[in-house]
């Protein structure tokens, strides 16, 4: 063999390994995107955002001369192109214009975890959103600062079920700590203010667990079940840390007839975690049918693993004269 034709196939060969290594991207994530999260081996694809297509593009571009002698740019350009689209489709939104007038209560959303230092830093983060009513996931250490202390003056205290802490001067007619067990957690706060005065916004807070190991479609169907087992109520509102991104199969099982605030109105910027780089939105406001959410925002405060989120939920104006 010549060194010309053993150069020929070595290249060849490598052509051929990137080719299939492209394919395998592509068909990972279109499985994923198909099967979602329904069994454990597809949700580790169904995580895959659609920006790997990106690497797929250029790998077939590379790959596709080196194998076959022929230029393959335009499949390969097209993965390129079609993966930022798809992925800028799922998580961007455009600012609206607001021509709802109804008041409603305003809204932080934070998950935090522990935090052992600063804080201050993140009080004054969390105060600087100017919301109403401002709840938190972990992170209890902030009630007490005197940032918090000072902000809801000598009348208010910041009351917390170990897990999600509420920190308003709106009064609160119940906050209890429904379901703990197995890293599923789930309380129920009623509050009244702007729009539901008479009639309080029931909210329903979730925390479910963030091991990559166990599978979210058993997750959603063990908190339906412990959902079942307590007397919950009505709820309006669903907020949390649902650790399932927006597309999760599973998540749309959890509250059937209830919607997604952010694709209703959500503006800006979608994902929430990793903070630093926001890839997915793993922590989701669901509205029933007495409420709307008016501009949901995601905001980076420059502190902790999550971005926060704000939003105003007010009544829908066909329900507003039953509050």
């Amino acid at each position: 063999m010549t060194a010309r034709r053993f150069f020929r196939i070595t290249l060849r060969s490598i052509g051929l390994l990137l080719a299939a290594a492209s394919l395998l991207i592509v068909l990972g994530w279109a499985i994923g995107w198909i099967a979602s999260d329904r069994w454990i081996w597809t949700q580790w694809l169904s995580w895959m955002p659609s920006l790997v297509l990106v690497a797929a593009g250029i790998l077939l571009v590379v790959a596709w001369p080196l194998a076959f002698g022929r230029r393959g740019w335009p499949g390969g350009l097209a993965l390129i192109l079609i993966g930022p689209m798809i992925f800028l489709g799922q998580n961007w939104r455009p600012a609206r214009v607001p021509h709802d007038s109804s008041v409603g209560i305003t809204i932080t959303h934070w998950t935090l975890g522990s935090v052992l230092s600063n804080e201050d830093s993140y009080a004054n983060a969390l105060l600087d959103t100017g919301s109403e009513l401002n709840i938190i996931e972990g992170g209890r250490k902030i009630r007490w600062t005197r940032t918090i202390k000072d902000w809801l003056g000598a009348e208010h205290t910041s009351p917390s079920t170990g897990i999600f802490s509420v920190i308003t001067r709106l009064p609160m007619s119940r906050l209890q700590h429904l379901i703990w067990a197995d890293g599923i957690h789930v309380a129920k706060l009623d509050v009244h203010g702007p729009g539901f005065v008479d009639r309080p916004l029931r909210i329903l807070l979730v925390d479910l667990p963030s091991d990559p190991g166990r599978s979210r479609w058993e997750i959603a169907a063990q908190c339906r079940h412990l959902l079942d087992q307590k007397d919950c109520g009505e709820f309006d509102l669903v907020i949390g840390d649902f650790n399932m991104p927006s597309d999760s199969r599973a998540l749309g099982t959890l509250f059937p007839g209830y919607e997604s605030g952010w694709r209703q109105s959500g503006e800006g910027w979608g994902p929430t975690y990793p903070r630093e780089w926001p890839l997915a939105r793993i922590d989701h406001v669901l509205t029933g049918p007495m409420v709307a959410v008016k501009r949901l925002r995601t905001f980076d405060p420059g502190l902790g693993r999550h971005c926060l989120q704000t939003m105003t939920i007010i009544p829908k104006p066909e329900k507003s004269s039953d509050r």
